[in-house]
């Protein structure tokens, strides 16, 4: 009888164990189950999702015998079907948001190619003076491009070039003095650019050697419609009126080295 009683004891014991068992493995899977909803759920970017044309009885067909995550997953990678169109329907390409910078444009240049400073402007003499190893054969190039408002020679025989230049909206005037020839085929109101020689390096007029003397003023020269330089006395004049507000010509447009090999 005692035998009897101690193997039902047992019995209800291991009972009781599979019995929680049991309970554990269900909680188990169903908290399993959940995380991974919730996992797959955070996973999922309503945004990226494609816009189905399926009836509303069609896609109520699907999603019962279909995983929804599993459709999305089809939408995504382009291969989802509706059985009333047997056409995939791809997503779009995403496009590219990164914007693309463009390096600014240079205008401002060096009018020569081999260039030394022995000259820096003054009240009196609002220029750079240039000299160069070339010497006489050192070709002289405009500063911007722009259009030539002036040959001729001042009272001392120097020949000289002045050419205009419209930058944004801002006239410039840049001034050649000095050169030994002028290039061909110039007049005024040519067109120049950056690459078109004006004449080259040399001494004519006063000069105690051969150089460039360049000279850059914020206005207009020989221009009518601009009264600070109307004529060649009012370049002057303006020039040094700039000289004492800080302009320095070339120098306050660009970095101009002490000494260069290209421009």
């Amino acid at each position: 009888m005692q035998k009897l009683l101690s193997n039902k004891n047992l019995i209800k014991k291991i009972s009781c164990i599979l019995l929680i068992i049991s309970f554990s493995l269900v909680y188990y899977k169903n908290n399993i189950t959940t995380q991974a909803f919730q996992l797959e759920y955070e996973l999922i970017n309503t945004k990226d999702m494609a816009m189905v044309e399926v009836s509303e009885k069609q896609e109520a067909k699907e999603l019962q015998t279909k995983d929804v995550f599993q459709i999305y997953k089809e939408m995504k990678s382009g291969t989802y079907v509706s059985k009333e169109s047997p056409t995939p329907v791809a997503l779009p390409a995403k496009k590219n948001t990164v914007a693309t910078l463009e390096s600014p444009k240079r205008i401002w240049y060096l009018p020569t190619e081999y260039g030394t400073i022995t000259g820096y402007p003054s009240a009196s003499h609002f220029a750079l003076d240039i000299t160069s190893p070339r010497g006489t054969s050192e070709p002289i190039y405009p500063i911007a491009n722009g259009i030539i408002s002036g040959i001729y020679r001042d009272s001392a025989g120097a020949k000289i070039i002045t050419v205009n230049h419209n930058i944004n909206g801002q006239n410039y005037t840049s001034q050649y003095v000095h050169l030994s020839s002028y290039a061909p085929d110039l007049y005024v109101g040519k067109p120049v650019t950056i690459n078109d020689y004006l004449g080259f390096m040399g001494r004519t007029g006063i000069a105690t050697g051969v150089h460039l003397h360049i000279a850059v003023v914020d206005c207009s020269i020989f221009d009518n419609n601009d009264s600070n330089c109307s004529s060649l006395n009012g370049f002057f004049r303006y020039g040094r009126e700039r000289y004492y507000q800080g302009f320095m010509g070339l120098q306050s447009l660009i970095n101009v080295p002490t000494t260069w090999y290209s421009r």
